[in-house]
């Protein structure tokens, strides 16, 4: 029986996956048939008896019955009365110099893709052009540098898998790989994405082992990759500003839950079915992955007066794991698309005082894509930079917490929606109040910036 567990968070991983241009050449598979050559060679330097023939590549008794099979029904040896194997007239006619030219060989060429962790080669489908909205896990400089003499390795090796995979897709079934005759690298890379989820056990509240990638059949390499960079993002525990946060926000619940470095599942629930009376939501994981809350948002902005444009705001954590999947996209496109005639939506991306070039630039690549109108700075440390809010006012506010606790090994965010207007314009105010503050409040100069930096792109 399978122990229960519920997701917490949500990340989506990407390795570099070079765009590969490979022709090879195959023929009908009888067997050891890619030894045909070897074999053929072998005969024309001395005829030799079956058990020698076994000997010199390593086969069985079977494995030399078939080969021997192959190159009979083809009609390139002959048996001689002393039990020796010999080239036939057809065999000897091959050989134009060393090598046999073997007549049956077709030729095929196709683009795969190869992630350069464990070297799988993947699906289409599992492929992105962009590593945006993602953690991507470094490969070596000595692989990217030797990434085609590795791929011709693995697809030689792997051939059979492949086919199966149908990752190489042939008419021809029952084939087997004679050579890897070119292999070349097309164009910019692909990214092999996955998500990955994390979960708990609501029993106990503790971590649970991560899961497989179901995708792929190698992935040694990548899960260690993954557990290195976990480990490089770690900090610690945040619960002591957390509950300043939560204090600010005037939240027992939430604190409840959390105390003692673990999530108490049975006080979640209680919670979420309080929210639920309350026409409210408690969440647990991103923002970006709550469907049922954002199925409520779309209802509120259907009904939205298109003659008024209403504040509503995002304004994102400080924390590494936020933004790192894709659904966040799509819902910041549908606020973008609503703020042409309905909102003045504002994603706030936090920044260091000093406004480091850096950070914005991270930012600018991570967002590629989104209106540039809608993406802003501001000063980080809102409520000790572990709290997220979007809001759109005189309607409703999602609060979420990112708690960094030592039993998980990534961030855990968990939170609430409301619309009690009073609750609402309470967090809202909160919101402008920091955002309209004064960066350096003791500087005497006349020039007193706000923490609202404005624009990105004007910064």
């Amino acid at each position: 029986m399978t122990e229960q567990s519920i997701p917490y968070n949500q990340i989506d991983f990407v390795i570099k996956a070079p765009r590969l241009r490979i022709v090879f050449s195959y023929m009908s598979n009888k067997g050891v048939a890619f030894i045909r050559e070897y074999l053929l060679r072998l005969l024309k330097l001395t005829p030799c008896k079956p058990a020698q023939i076994a000997q010199y590549f390593g086969f069985s008794q079977h494995e030399t019955e078939v080969a021997l099979a192959d190159l009979e029904q083809n009609k390139w040896i002959t048996w001689q009365d002393d039990g020796l194997i010999a080239l036939s007239a057809e065999g000897v006619r091959l050989f134009s110099g060393d090598s046999p030219q073997i007549p049956t060989l077709k030729e095929f060429g196709s683009e795969y893709r190869m992630e350069l962790l464990d070297n799988n080669f993947l699906k289409k489908a599992d492929c992105d052009t962009t590593w945006q909205q993602a953690i991507e896990l470094e490969i070596d400089a000595q692989v990217l540098s030797e990434q085609k003499d590795i791929a011709q390795k693995v697809f030689q090796s792997r051939f059979r898998q492949l086919m199966e995979d149908e990752i190489i897709s042939l008419n021809d079934k029952d084939i087997a790989l004679y050579k890897v005759d070119t292999i070349e690298t097309k164009g910019e890379p692909f990214y092999f994405r996955f998500t990955q989820q994390f979960e708990l056990l609501p029993e106990t509240g503790k971590a649970k082992e991560r899961h497989d990638v179901p995708t792929i059949i190698h992935q040694d390499n990548i899960q260690q990759a993954i557990t290195a960079k976990i480990e490089q993002f770690q900090r610690g525990d945040n619960l002591q500003e957390l509950r300043k946060s939560m204090n600010e926000l005037d939240d027992d619940d939430t604190l409840r839950m959390l105390f003692g470095g673990r999530l108490d599942f049975a006080e979640f629930l209680e919670n979420y079915q309080k929210y639920e009376q309350k026409n409210g939501l408690y969440f647990l994981g991103q923002i970006y992955h709550q469907e049922p809350m954002f199925k409520q948002i779309n209802q509120i902005l259907n009904k939205l007066d298109k003659k008024q444009s209403k504040k509503c705001y995002w304004l994102a954590p400080s924390d590494i794991y936020w933004g790192k999947q894709r659904k966040i996209h799509d819902k910041i496109q549908k606020l973008v698309d609503e703020s042409k005639n309905k909102l003045d939506f504002r994603l706030y991306l936090p920044l260091p005082a000093g406004r480091n070039n850096r950070e914005k630039q991270e930012w600018e690549r991570q967002l590629k894509g989104l209106s540039e109108k809608n993406l802003y700075g501001f000063c980080e440390g809102f409520l000790n930079g572990n709290t997220e809010i979007l809001f759109l006012e005189d309607e409703f506010t999602a609060v979420c917490y990112h708690a960094k606790l030592n039993g998980y090994p990534v961030t855990l965010p968990i939170g609430f929606m409301t619309t009690k207007i009073d609750e609402v314009k309470y967090i809202v105010k909160l919101v402008e109040s920091y955002l309209a503050s004064t960066l350096f409040p003791d500087n005497d100069t006349n020039e007193q910036q706000q923490k609202d930096f404005g624009l990105l792109n004007r910064l």
